[in-house]
C-alpha cells in the first residue's frame, strides 16, 4: 500500500471514529441509566446481565450510583 493511500485512509478512519464517538458515549450512559431503572424495578439481575453483557459485580457498582467504570473502593477494616 502506498504511502499516501495509508494515511489518507488513516485520516479518514480516525474522522469516522470521532464522529461515532460522542453518539456511542450517549448509548453507554442511556443503557447504564435504563439497566438502573431495570433492576430497580425488579427485573431480575441475571436478565440484565445476559441482556447487556455487563458482570454483575458491574451492575452492582452502577446501582450504587458510581458510574461502574471506576474501580471498586476496598471495605474500610
Amino acid at each position: 500500500m502506498e504511502h499516501e493511500t495509508a494515511a489518507e485512509q488513516l485520516s479518514k478512519a480516525a474522522k469516522a471514529y470521532r464522529r461515532t464517538e460522542k453518539a456511542h458515549e450517549e448509548a453507554r450512559q442511556a443503557l447504564k441509566q435504563a439497566a438502573v431503572e431495570a433492576l430497580d424495578a425488579g427485573v431480575k439481575q441475571s436478565e440484565v446481565v445476559k441482556t447487556t453483557g455487563w458482570t454483575r459485580e458491574y451492575l452492582r457498582r452502577l446501582r450504587k450510583g458510581g458510574d461502574g467504570d471506576a474501580p471498586a473502593k476496598p471495605k474500610k477494616s
